[in-house]
């Protein structure tokens, strides 16, 4: 009864669901693979250098698989934004501070993420000047640039609220400077590390930003 039971279950396991879950996973994995590889190549030469081959072979794949998942190079291009994004974006949320000094601990974690994690910040900016001239990613970075920016404007108003930030202060219009600033900063750190020391100008833009803030 009991080696029947096991043979029972045994056959569940491996049925069709099961089967099914098995090669959405590797699925899954090959697809996060392709992306890793592919924001690799972004990160050290542009869009220009990727091409559907290049990240198969860069993922540990035969060059031609990349075509089953993504049919062309705007579609790569266009999961390659998404995915950077949302890697990004998992990162800066991470932090267990909420309201305004989540906000600022947010902004803390911005300039710490380009030491700890330099090739996804470079894929993350080359996502950015992308969208500029490359219509697979426009659309994903213009919602990026609309949801950052409306983050930043939910902390700064619930300072408000608390009485942490002054009243006068316009909160969408303070959210798009300073998301320019954030991004801005660290693109000039990117392009010459060794001229800036980027720990210390993010604690001195967080002091400046407190202040320019307070009540």
């Amino acid at each position: 009864m009991i080696r029947a039971a096991r043979r029972v279950s045994e056959q569940v396991t491996e049925g069709p669901a099961s089967k099914a879950r098995t090669q959405a996973a590797r699925r899954d994995e090959a697809e996060r693979r392709i992306l890793d590889a592919a924001a690799d190549i972004v990160a050290e030469g542009g869009f220009e250098a990727i091409t559907l081959a290049e990240a198969g072979a860069r993922a540990g794949y035969s060059r031609g698989l990349p075509s089953h998942y993504f049919r062309t190079k705007d579609d790569l291009l266009s999961a390659l934004g998404v995915y950077v994004v949302q890697l990004f974006l998992t990162r800066r949320r991470r932090s267990d501070a909420s309201g305004y000094d989540g906000l600022i601990e947010s902004f803390r974690d911005y300039f710490r993420l380009p030491l700890e994690n330099p090739t996804t910040v470079r894929a993350f900016h080359a996502v950015l000047a992308g969208a500029l001239n490359t219509p697979a990613i426009k659309a994903t970075v213009a919602e990026l640039n609309r949801t950052s920016a409306a983050e930043i404007a939910a902390g700064i108003k619930i300072g408000i609220a608390a009485g942490q930030v002054r009243a006068d202060i316009d909160p969408d219009m303070q959210s798009v400077l300073i998301l320019a600033t954030l991004r801005g900063t660290v693109a000039q750190w990117l392009a010459d590390p060794e001229r800036i020391d980027l720990p210390r100008l993010g604690e001195d833009f967080i002091a400046m930003l407190k202040r320019s803030l307070a009540k």
